[in-house]
C-alpha cells in the first residue's frame, strides 16, 4: 500500500469519528456536555472495498456505530425516535461520503432508496 492511500485511510478514520462526534452534537438533549457524547471509530483497514462483501461489511460497520451514537431509533417515544433516526440518517450520509468510494456510496444508495434522477427543462 503506497503512503497517500494509507495516510487517506488514516485521515477518513478520524473524520469518521468526527463526524459521529459532530451527529450527536446536533442532536444532542439539552443539559448534556461534551464529555457525555460518544464517539465510535470505524476502521476499515482490514476490508477490501473493491469487493461488494467488503463494502457490505463496511457498511454495516458505519451503520452500527451510527445506531450507538445517536440512540434507539426504534424508540416508543416518538420524538426521541425520530431525533434518533435523524441522527442515524446524517451521521451515515456524511460518512459514507467522507469515505468517498464510489461501490460503498452505491450500497448506502440502495439502502436508503435513492433515486436516479434527471432534470428535465420546460420551453415556454
Amino acid at each position: 500500500m503506497n503512503m497517500t492511500l494509507k495516510n487517506t485511510k488514516h485521515f477518513t478514520l478520524a473524520a469518521v469519528a468526527a463526524i459521529c462526534l459532530a451527529s450527536v452534537t446536533v442532536g444532542a438533549h439539552a443539559g448534556e456536555t461534551a464529555s457525555d457524547m460518544q464517539v465510535r471509530t470505524v476502521h476499515y483497514s482490514d476490508l477490501n472495498l473493491n469487493s461488494q462483501e467488503g463494502v457490505a461489511i463496511l457498511y454495516k460497520r458505519i451503520r452500527d456505530a451510527a445506531e450507538q451514537v445517536c440512540g434507539d431509533v426504534d424508540s416508543r417515544r416518538l420524538n426521541e425516535a425520530a431525533l434518533a433516526k435523524a441522527c442515524v440518517d446524517r451521521t451515515m450520509s456524511t460518512s459514507v461520503h467522507s469515505v468517498n468510494n464510489p461501490k460503498l456510496t452505491l450500497e448506502y444508495d440502495a439502502h436508503f432508496g435513492v433515486a436516479k434522477s434527471i432534470k428535465v427543462a420546460s420551453v415556454r
